[in-house]
Formats: C-alpha cells, structure tokens, sequence
C-alpha cells in the first residue's frame, strides 16, 4: 500500500512537468511585453516619448588681439643749403670773378666804343682786395698795350670803381665794385682783351669782341 502511493506521487509529478502550462521554461528569448488591456471600452493611451532637441548653448567669442604693425613711409625730400666753408689759411692773393656782362658804350657809333663797364666780385674765401693797388691793361690787335691805374677820375689811363653810386677802394667776399674807363675808339668786329692784374694775385684775362653794328650801348660777346 505504501509502494502504491509512492508510484502514484511519481506520476502524478511526472505529467505536471510535461503538460504545458504547469511550468515555465527559460528559452533564451526576452520576456515579451503583455499587450496593453481596454479599460471600460477606452483604448489605453501610450505615451510617445519627445524627440532630442538640438540645444545650441552659447560659445564665448574669442578675446580680440591687438596687433601693432609699423608702417614706415618716406617723407618729403628737403635740401638744406650748406654755405661755403673756408679752411682756416687765408689765400695769399684775391681770387677776382667776373660777374655779369661786359658793356661798350658808344658816345659816337660811328666812332667806335670808347667805354667799357663791367662788374667784378671775389670768391668767398678770397681776402680783401685794395683796389688801389689793381692795375688793368686794355688791348686790341691795332693799338699798344694801355696800363689803366685806379682814381677817382675817368680816363684812358684811369678806372673808377663803385658800389651803386659810391666810389669803393677795397672790395671784400660777397661785394661786388663796377668797374669803368676811357679807351681810344674801337670800331666794329673788333678783338679786345681786357687784363685785371690785383696786386699779388694772379692776372684775369677777359676777351670779348665788339659787334657787328656798334649802338649806343653794346654788350660784347
């Protein structure tokens, strides 16, 4: 009676294992969700979840840099007049220089000329020139040689000397004299050599010609 009961508690497990429904088995598969029940004939409502917003956060703006750049741009060009410098040895002797034209003034044109006029300076570093002591030698191919000393007085053998309207004796750097003298009448398309002779110093020849036709005032060439 006891073997009895024993065999039947063996079957009795033995179909609850194998009926379907009794148990549960583990078949690899996930657990599927229960569909969602009708509460009092109203559909269950689901939920949609929200989409991902694109967030835009804020991004700091770079610290602004300063760049120094040096712009170099020529400037005008200026010339700075640089006046005459002299050494500290004085010349032994004026340096004369001819300055402007040389005029012959005719008191009778159809004579000839029989005055010449020009201008005279010295050179910057030049020392003082006594004009006193200046002589002038006037020639043309058909006369002799004619020696001129300084005076007060106008002449063939005389010159004056004069600064505007005054009578000068000693020219100095950055002064200029106007020479005048007397010659015997040159006539037309004539040579004429003019020689200074400053005392000490070297000789300034000047050669000019008189022109073709002889006016009252002439500037030779």
């Amino acid at each position: 009676m006891h073997n009895c009961g024993i065999i039947f508690c063996s079957v009795l497990l033995m179909a609850m294992v194998f009926l379907p429904g009794c148990t549960t088995q583990d078949t690899g598969y996930p657990v599927a969700t229960p569909a969602p029940q009708v509460v009092n004939a109203h559909p269950p409502i689901t939920t949609t979840a929200q989409p991902l917003l694109n967030v835009h956060l804020p991004i700091a703006a770079p610290t602004p840099q300063v760049v120094y750049v040096t712009v170099t741009t020529p400037g005008p060009t200026t010339t700075t007049p640089v006046g005459t410098v002299c050494t500290g040895v004085e010349r032994p002797a004026a340096d004369i220089r001819m300055t402007g034209n040389v005029y012959g003034l005719a008191s009778d044109p159809n004579a000839g000329i029989n005055t010449i006029r020009f201008t005279i300076g010295l050179d910057p570093c030049s020392p003082a020139l006594d004009l006193t002591q200046m002589r002038i030698v006037f020639t043309t191919p058909g006369t002799f040689p004619a020696p001129l000393m300084y005076s007060t007085r106008i002449s063939t053998s005389f010159f004056t000397a004069k600064s505007g309207t005054t009578r000068v004796t000693t020219l100095k750097p950055g002064d200029q004299a106007e020479i005048t003298f007397f010659v015997d009448p040159v006539p037309a398309n004539t040579r004429i050599t003019i020689e200074l002779k400053p005392s000490g110093g070297a000789t300034v020849p000047i050669i000019k010609t008189t022109p073709a036709r002889i006016s009252a005032t002439n500037v030779l060439s």
